[in-house]
């Protein structure tokens, strides 16, 4: 490994274990409120379906790219502006 980057490593280190220790203070300084079984439940239905929905758009965007359904944006790019295509060539 290079010196940058260990010393890359080392100040990631330092930054995590920072907000680490900023989390745990600031937890210890709220008072004691506890989330009743419906607010956990919200929680992870709302945290399930973000993922879910990003997954899919994810799925989404590889099958559109793997299929070729942009590449008719890019032809019509292409023959509105030439340059382009000669500058994508070089």
């Amino acid at each position: 490994m290079s010196t940058g980057s260990i010393l890359s490593l080392i100040a990631s280190a330092v930054i995590i274990l920072g907000i680490i220790a900023y989390l745990v203070t600031g937890a210890n300084m709220l008072p004691e409120y506890e989330m009743s079984r419906h607010g956990w439940i919200a929680l992870g239905l709302g945290t399930g379906f973000s993922f879910l929905v990003g997954g899919a758009l994810t799925a989404v965007l590889v099958i559109g790219r793997r299929r070729g359904f942009d590449e008719s944006a890019h032809e019509i790019y292409q023959q509105l502006d030439p340059a382009a295509k000669d500058e994508r060539e070089d």
